[in-house]
């Protein structure tokens, strides 16, 4: 028989999850702004800053996705 989350897992799941990508997008922050060689922009929304959160937060997402098949961090919470 299949089990289905409640409500309140489905909240505390999600709130890992958006902790765990904030967390690591904002590690890779400063290495984007090493990349850019000490050039930083305020963040106005430009198609360049905005494709810089894109990219950060893309990276955030493939390391989180790896450190959870690797059994580093778990996927879920709650179960």
């Amino acid at each position: 028989m299949p089990t289905t989350a409640t409500d309140g897992e489905m909240q505390v799941n999600a709130l890992y999850h958006s902790a765990a990508a904030a967390g690591l997008a904002m590690g890779y922050a400063p290495l984007g702004k090493l990349a850019i060689a000490g050039r930083v922009p305020k963040l106005d929304f430009t198609h360049r800053d905005v494709g810089m959160v894109v990219v950060d937060v893309a990276f955030a997402m493939a390391i989180k996705g790896m450190l959870i098949k690797q059994g580093i961090i778990p996927a879920d919470i709650i179960k």
